[in-house]
């Protein structure tokens, strides 16, 4: 497993959190997810640790993970905190790609994979070859195979969804496109106790740069126990 940048810091409050990292990608960028795994899940009681507004007023530590790089990615438990950040500075688009996951089979058959004992992340990156047809694909068909008439996002999901920039392939139809059914194949087959139930992709540049509030992907769907979220594209911007 190859080492990538994470940054642990403990944060005081939402406004006072710094997302500077040096692992900055070759074109100064910087963009990934910030976790809050310490953060109990339901938010609930006298301690809460996100405000109505969904700041972060708590002191649990953060662990911060750069997906700068394609094929870079990420898995965690559904149930965990976390928000994307990003500082794009350069002309560059990013493409990132989230896999909502459900178990392979029946919970009772797969006690280990519950959300209460799902508790691990792990962080690696796929070969070129893995995700090399699946960028091309997203780069070069955003408009047309990926079109948001085909794969229109919510409305909301913490907030108003820009449909430009976002696209949600449901409820398996990302299998009917071939380079990303082959996409997930790789993860399926590399995380046996896990199958893709929707991929939502998001295309971030200098204007956008995803989910910037707290959330948990749990809210996608009660049978989902975790998410992947890999890099499957940098690209130059043409002027």
């Amino acid at each position: 497993m190859m080492s990538l940048a994470i940054r642990l810091g403990t944060c005081q409050s939402d406004t006072n959190e710094e997302w500077a990292n040096p692992n900055w990608s070759a074109h100064g960028d910087d963009n990934g997810i910030v976790f809050s795994k310490l953060c109990p899940p339901l938010n609930d009681g006298v301690k809460k640790c996100f405000n109505t507004f969904k700041k972060k007023t708590c002191f649990h530590e953060t662990d911060m993970v750069s997906l700068n790089h394609v094929g870079q990615y990420v898995i965690f438990p559904a149930r965990w905190w976390h928000r994307g950040y990003f500082q794009i500075r350069s002309n560059t688009t990013y493409y990132t790609a989230q896999l909502f996951c459900t178990a392979a089979r029946a919970i009772d058959s797969w006690p280990n994979q519950t959300r209460s004992e799902n508790k691990d992340m792990k962080i690696d990156q796929l070969p070129f070859q893995d995700v090399r047809d699946v960028s091309h694909d997203i780069q070069n068909n955003w408009e047309t195979t990926y079109s948001a008439s085909k794969f229109c996002p919510s409305k909301a999901f913490d907030g108003p969804i820009d449909p430009a920039s976002n696209r949600h392939l449901q409820k398996d139809s990302f299998r009917k496109v071939p380079t990303m059914n082959a996409c997930v194949k790789v993860f399926e087959t590399s995380y046996g106790h896990l199958r893709v139930n929707s991929v939502w992709i998001i295309k971030k540049s200098k204007e956008n740069g995803g989910f910037q509030s707290w959330h948990r992907d749990f809210f996608l769907g009660t049978d989902i126990i975790a998410t992947i979220v890999v890099n499957v594209g940098v690209c130059e911007n043409k002027d």
